[in-house]
């Protein structure tokens, strides 16, 4: 069994990770965690690729002591369709991610966020932890 988890190091974003390292522990599954870099500029990748590999590596360090299967990834992309992406390439079970329930930028405008897309989208069960 695969679990797809995104974490891009905020609060709700730690919390998915840290259902995630349950979920994968109780069901003895393979997870994988996804960083997504999507910058503005070349000064935003190089802080989100430090950003990305710091909560990464924080992540092997749990992971190690929880005695989780854990492969990082850091990508470059749109959160919603990196997570779908992997997600099927990876074949998930299960695709989890965070919500702080705000919607951010354009998707105000458009009324979606990154969470509306993956639900609608997803090729597995997709959990939103709050």
């Amino acid at each position: 069994m695969n679990i797809v988890v995104g974490n891009d190091g905020r609060t709700h974003s730690e919390k998915a990770a840290e259902y995630a390292f349950a979920y994968a522990k109780a069901f003895q599954a393979n997870l994988f965690m996804l960083y997504i870099v999507n910058p503005k500029t070349q000064e935003d990748k190089e802080k989100s690729i430090k950003n990305g590999m710091r909560v990464l590596g924080r992540a092997k360090i749990i992971a190690s002591d929880l005695g989780v299967p854990l492969a990082t990834l850091l990508e470059a992309g749109e959160a919603h369709e990196t997570l779908l992406l992997a997600a099927d390439k990876l074949k998930a079970s299960a695709l989890i991610i965070g919500s702080s329930g705000e919607k951010a930028g354009m998707s105000k405008l458009l009324a979606t966020s990154t969470t509306d897309n993956i639900m609608k989208n997803s090729p597995c069960t997709v959990v939103v932890v709050k």
